[in-house]
């Protein structure tokens, strides 16, 4: 998805910072980000390396800017971002102003403060409480800070929720750091370094520092105080040290970049505040395993743990403030032990890309919301369902898709199926498949066909278009776009993405075609992970529903001379990745062993001329038939004596299921998701490529047929993997996405 992230400025503070980290993980997740700041940083400019990094205007005005507001319409119109975080109360007010101007987009607002404490003014309050009724929802750094806001504008709780800061982890060498600031502030080793890290504001209460640090110089000059940052107190705060002869113990170092750094090199780090939401500094000072001492106020007590953590000081008690600061330097022990305890709090609860998932997975929420998704209450009872297949063919995905629509018009549903290519084949579907007869060399510019799709979902209006394939995925997101029907798109992956997307062009073309459908549904925990870790965004719409099999009733015929031969049978298209020259090398060695050995190919494809070569060429003529495409080939499969697989990569293939359901004994390669249904116990697994354990296990089943094995593969199969069962499982899921 493409992500507007707006910030006040681009700047090293607070609120811009998470939204850069932030940024940074979504990029991580391969979503596309925009950085912008409504106002021109003039120095020390934030950046997201990756994302697209912008300022609107030079400097803000008084009131509202027309121009400023032209520009956040200017920037929505031209990027067309999925969804807009509002990180900061101008970035809210400017968002808010656009919104009447631009097509809906969800609105997120990160809170990160107490707001009911700027809110100085009964009319300031009122302007904030009907700008946050455009807000589509509001996350917040505490429980503190969200309840606050649920209490000041009566704003609706199901639209909150606590995300967490997520917090950069990477440690620094307290020694290294500490030697390296000691030498620029020109102090001893004995020295305690004491930190304060913010803005140089009210609110941040440096003066109580000072009075705290007035009082420890008398008794300890050799602990330090060392304040970094920039702001609008800074002089003031500057001449009060000079003013009390504090030079020697406070140190002020100004912006700095190296926070990280300075927080390993130092003892403790202390808060002062007089409001904060929840201080994301503690964090990091956590992160390099460093305690803190904070004022109680706002929401730091979601991050300090009282006296675990961290101290605690209630009703800015200087005094109590002054003696935890010399408890913490004289007892190392102690120091370390809270230190320990924050870097595990943060680990825990504070992880940036935990984080960055939880918002993924909201902003997805919220997308659907805004493509018109029916409300619970008016969810139908019966569903209108377009399968969408590749074409009329032998083939697993075309085959179950025509199963899965028989059950769901059993349970009630209506489907239609249409295919995008022509064929032949008499696929298993109780009622009549249609057909676009769409031209395969056209498939990426192909206009009619997509206004074929766009014409079929205005008459039948299903409320699901589920697509089979990957040409089915072109064709569906393509008819979507340029034709703008609404319904969602649910795309069926069978395959295993990482082993056809080869190139660079490729991958980006997926990808963008996998953000434009609304739930991915994978035959195997195997080919969805594989998905979700080529395409990260994935994650939060894909779910795992395997292939299955029909409950065959029907008097099969046998179609083999058993008195002749031990039948081995392969079934699956001519192609590269089925592997048929390990097939054929494997079965050359069995039949000096077995003679009487028959290999049966069942399917077609473009390596038919190849196969019929390598065939003569081994000298096996006699031996292998291959069959072509057959309407029904069960009746194969279950009186073989052998079924074989020795797949480069499989999704999760059913005519295994369809193997075990009929006690027939499985060899395969292990691969993809093959391992999820045959294991040792149902079946002969090989690890890919050990052509001569593949060729063993075919003799040791000849040798010694496997009652055992084929007698708990038939009862996986009737637990969890027939279709009449599974059919449920996608009406659960038609309905999340509707």
């Amino acid at each position: 998805m493409k992500i507007l992230q707006l910030v006040t400025k681009r700047q090293y503070r607070g609120a811009e910072v998470f939204a850069a980290n932030l940024s940074e993980e979504l990029l991580k997740l391969d979503h596309e980000i925009i950085f912008a700041g409504l106002y021109t940083n003039g120095d020390n400019i934030l950046s997201v390396e990756g994302a697209t990094n912008i300022d609107l205007v030079e400097q803000k005005s008084e009131g509202i800017s027309p121009q400023l507001v032209s520009r956040v319409i200017e920037l929505i119109k031209t990027e067309k971002p999925d969804v807009i975080q509002c990180n900061g109360s101008d970035t809210l007010k400017y968002m808010v102003s656009a919104s009447y101007f631009v097509p809906k987009v969800p609105i997120v607002y990160r809170n990160i403060s107490t707001i009911s404490e700027w809110l100085n003014s009964g009319l300031k309050k009122e302007i904030y409480r009907q700008i946050f009724k455009k807000v589509d929802f509001v996350t917040s750094v505490g429980n503190e800070s969200i309840n606050d806001l649920i209490d000041t504008f009566n704003y609706p709780k199901d639209k909150t929720a606590v995300i967490r800061r997520g917090i950069p982890f990477k440690e620094f060498d307290p020694q290294v750091e500490g030697a390296k600031l000691r030498k620029e502030l020109q102090l001893e080793p004995t020295d305690h370094i004491i930190i304060h890290v913010g803005n140089f504001s009210p609110e941040k209460n440096h003066s109580f520092l000072l009075d705290v640090f007035s009082e420890i110089k008398k008794s300890h000059p050799n602990v330090k105080l060392v304040c970094v940052g920039n702001g609008i107190t800074f002089s003031v705060i500057h001449k009060e040290i000079i003013g009390r002869n504090l030079e020697d113990t406070v140190f002020l170092l100004g912006f700095r970049k190296d926070i990280p750094q300075l927080l390993a090199g130092s003892d403790c780090f202390v808060l002062s505040s007089l409001v904060e939401g929840v201080p994301g500094v503690i964090l990091e000072a956590a992160v390099q395993k460093k305690p803190s001492i904070a004022t109680n106020v706002g929401g730091v007590l979601e991050v300090i743990r009282k006296n675990e953590t961290g101290i605690i000081i209630d009703d800015f008690d200087k005094e109590e403030f002054r003696l935890s600061i010399l408890k913490l330097v004289e007892d190392e022990k102690l120091r370390n032990r809270l230190g320990k305890n924050a870097y595990n709090l943060v680990r825990e609860e504070f992880d940036s890309g935990k984080n960055a998932v939880q918002f993924e997975s909201l902003y997805n929420q919220l997308i659907r919301e805004n493509s018109g998704k029916l409300p619970v209450d008016q969810k139908p009872e019966k569903l209108r369902i377009l399968q969408i297949i590749q074409k009329q063919q032998y083939r697993g995905a075309e085959i179950f898709s025509c199963q899965l629509s028989n059950h769901l018009i059993q349970k009630g549903h209506e489907v239609k199926v249409f295919s995008i290519y022509g064929g032949q084949a008499e696929l298993p579907f109780e009622g009549e498949i249609n057909s676009f007869n769409r031209d395969k060399t056209s498939r990426y510019i192909d206009m009619e066909g997509w206004k074929s799709i766009a014409e079929v979902v205005k008459d039948f209006n299903p409320h699901i278009v589920q697509a089979n394939a990957s040409d089915t995925l072109k064709y569906t997101v393509f008819s979507k776009t340029f034709f703008g029907w609404k319904t969602p798109i649910v795309y069926r992956n069978a395959s295993v993405s990482s082993y056809y997307i080869k190139d660079v062009a490729s991958k980006m073309w997926n990808r963008e075609l996998m953000k434009r459908v609304d739930k991915i549904i994978s035959v195997s925990h195997w080919s969805k992970k594989d998905l979700n870790k080529f395409f990260p965004f994935t994650r939060n719409k894909s779910e795992v529903i395997t292939i299955g099999v029909e409950e065959d009733t029907r008097e099969l015929h046998d179609p083999f001379d058993h008195s002749e031969s031990k039948n081995i049978v392969h079934v699956g298209s001519l192609t590269k990745e089925k592997n048929h020259k390990d097939l054929l090398l494997i079965f050359k060695e069995v039949v000096n062993s077995f003679p009487e050995a028959r290999l049966h190919i069942i399917g077609e494809g473009p390596l038919r001329k190849e196969i019929l070569f390598q065939i003569n060429k081994l000298l096996l003529t006699d031996k292998v038939k291959l069959h072509g495409e057959i309407k029904d080939p069960v009746n194969f499969i279950k009186y073989s004596d052998i079924l074989v697989l020795p797949s480069m990569i499989e999704g999760l293939p059913a005519v295994i299921l369809e193997a075990m359901f009929y006690k027939t004994p499985v060899v395969a390669y292990s691969v993809g998701g093959i391992s999820e249904i045959l294991n040792e116990n149902t079946g002969f697994p090989v690890t890919y490529g050990d052509k001569e354990k593949f060729m063993n296990s075919i003799k040791n089943i000849f040798e010694n047929h496997p009652i055992k094995k084929i007698t708990l593969a038939k009862d996986q199969v009737n637990t969890h993997f027939l279709n009449k069962n599974l059919v449920d499982k996608f009406i659960k899921s038609y309905y999340d996405v509707i």
